[in-house]
Formats: C-alpha cells, sequence, structure tokens
C-alpha cells in the first residue's frame, strides 16, 4: 500500500505541471499584451525611454510565453523606434536586427525593420552599413522573389484569344 501513493504522486505530477505550464504561458503572452500597451502609451506621451523598457518586456513576455514570431518581429521593429527615439542607437540597432531575423523567420515582411535600419545608420553618418544594409534588403527582396516564383503564375491563354479590355459600369 505505501507504494502505491508515489507511484500514483509519479503519474499525476506530469500532468500538473503540464497544466501548470500551460497557464504559465497564458500569463506571459497577457503580460505582453499589456506590456505593449503601455509602451504604445508611453510612446504616445513621448516618453520614449519608458516606451523602450515596456516594449523590451513585451518581447521577453512573447518569448518566454512562445509567441508568434511575427508578433516579436513587430514588437522588436517597435522597440528599435523608441530606442533611436530615446537616442539609444545601439538598443536601436538591435532591435531592429532582430525584427529582421523573426520576421524571415516567421515568413513575413521585414521591409519596413530594414529600412528604419538603414534611415539609423544614415541618420548617424554611417554610410557604409547603410549600404551594406541595403544591398542585404536588395538580396532579400531577390531571393523573395526568386522563391515566389515557382509557387504560382497566372494561367496562359494556351492558344485563345487575348483578353479584351471592357469597360465596367460605374456603381449608380
Amino acid at each position: 500500500m505505501s507504494t502505491l501513493l508515489p507511484i500514483r504522486s509519479c503519474l499525476v505530477l506530469p500532468f500538473v505541471l503540464m497544466a501548470l505550464n500551460a497557464c504559465s504561458t497564458q500569463v506571459e503572452l497577457r503580460m505582453a499584451a499589456q506590456q505593449e500597451q503601455f509602451a504604445q502609451e508611453a510612446a504616445g506621451h513621448g516618453d520614449w525611454a519608458q516606451a523602450l523598457r515596456n516594449y523590451a518586456a513585451a518581447v521577453e513576455n512573447v518569448g518566454l510565453g512562445h509567441g508568434d514570431l511575427a508578433w516579436q518581429a513587430r514588437l522588436h521593429h517597435q522597440a528599435g523606434r523608441a530606442a533611436s527615439a530615446a537616442c539609444r542607437y545601439d538598443a536601436a540597432v538591435f532591435h531592429f536586427r532582430s525584427a529582421i531575423a523573426l520576421a524571415q523567420q516567421a515568413h513575413a515582411s521585414s521591409d519596413l525593420s530594414y529600412k528604419a535600419l538603414i534611415d539609423l545608420y544614415e541618420r548617424q553618418g554611417k554610410t557604409a552599413e547603410a549600404l551594406a544594409w541595403r544591398n542585404e534588403l536588395s538580396r532579400h527582396r531577390a531571393r523573395a522573389m526568386s522563391a515566389l516564383a515557382g509557387l504560382e503564375s497566372l494561367p496562359t491563354l494556351d492558344g485563345h484569344e487575348p483578353c479584351r479590355a471592357t469597360a465596367t459600369p460605374a456603381p449608380h
């Protein structure tokens, strides 16, 4: 009888731990959403340092909660904007680069973060870095277009008559 209780505990414990993990994941994601809201409010008041801290906390919570990569990328982008406005250029570079990497992993657009990073380097007079990232953006776009080329194409006419432009009646 005394060994039955420890065996039952060993069987139940993994389920309890999984339930606790699921709850903590949801708590982290809710905290991230709340931190994002605080960051938006701080940015709206021009408190860029506080906005940066809140966006950074939101990024951390989304990561802990195993949140969506595109959401993490967007938060990093916003943190980069806040860091730039707060004259924290190293932090801005870090967040923009993180946003680019996460957006690419999520198969989302990273163009805004590329542009923000390029603009940041140009404002600092770092033309070599700006040019390097501009070239990287061009390579990224070329890779994206070649990857898309094989996915879908327009149907061919196969000997049929080409389409003619027809006027659509204007709504009344």
